[in-house]
């Protein structure tokens, strides 16, 4: 899951570190500033609107695919960038 604002980028996942990227220097997203003490408090922001977010919407993830949305094949992250 991800939130972002005007500046930064956060992103959650259950058993994975989260990632915290500063949007204006960093527009490709490469360098991980979660857990920098400096940047604490913008990570404390951003998950709580996340977890705000999804107390507020009870929006899920689904375990499994709707037969009534149509099925999308898309290349690999990264698979056209050599």
């Amino acid at each position: 899951m991800a939130v972002r604002d005007q500046e930064w980028t956060y992103v959650w996942r259950l058993y994975e570190a989260p990632e915290l990227y500063d949007r204006a220097k960093d527009p490709q997203e490469r360098t991980n500033l979660a857990w920098g003490s400096e940047y604490a408090a913008v990570e404390q922001r951003l998950r709580d609107a996340l977890l705000r977010w999804l107390v507020e919407t009870a929006d899920v993830i689904p375990t499994e695919a709707d037969p009534r949305l149509p099925q999308v094949e898309l290349p690999a992250p990264g698979a056209g960038a050599r």
